[in-house]
């Protein structure tokens, strides 16, 4: 019997390439991000020009719009009904890589920790401050983000 297209759908090949197969994977995606955003974090603390309250506001804008949307770009891959353990694995492996980066920082000395260094004695409490911070921002922005979703592909069916 011929198949429904002509080369058959084993053999179709899959849109997007690299950037798409990459954004669908979970670990790598979360491990990047957590390591960026704490690379970015550590030269924003650490640079005296963000001393200026707008300035500070600005970059912890874009970092929370870099998270933002690294997420989104991942679910996007995915429906709806999978995003929920998608998330919460999305951010615990971002925050296990951040934690691993500020280990190297704290090990090299360059972890801000207000306007000092932080070393290891600090490091629980900004372990948890992160894990808080990113369970607040990427959990409520999924809900939100999950509710449109589902608004739309509701709204689309009727």
């Amino acid at each position: 019997m011929p198949s429904a297209t002509p080369l058959g759908t084993a053999t179709v090949p899959s849109r997007g390439g690299g950037l798409r197969a990459f954004s669908r994977s979970t670990l790598e995606l979360a491990g990047l991000t957590g390591v960026t955003v704490r690379l970015y974090r550590a030269a924003v603390l650490s640079l005296e020009s963000f001393a200026d309250w707008p300035v500070f506001i600005g970059a912890i804008v874009l970092a929370v719009v870099l998270l933002c949307g690294v997420l989104t770009w991942h679910l996007s891959n995915f429906p709806l009904r999978r995003w929920p353990w998608r998330v919460a694995a999305f951010i615990g492996i971002e925050v296990a890589a951040e934690f691993g980066m500020s280990s190297v920082l704290i090990a090299l000395h360059r972890e801000p920790l207000g306007s000092g260094i932080a070393g290891w004695s600090d490091w629980w409490s900004l372990a948890g401050q992160t894990l808080l911070e990113r369970a607040l921002v990427l959990g409520g922005y999924a809900g939100l983000l999950a509710v449109a979703m589902w608004l739309v592909t509701r709204r689309r069916a009727s």
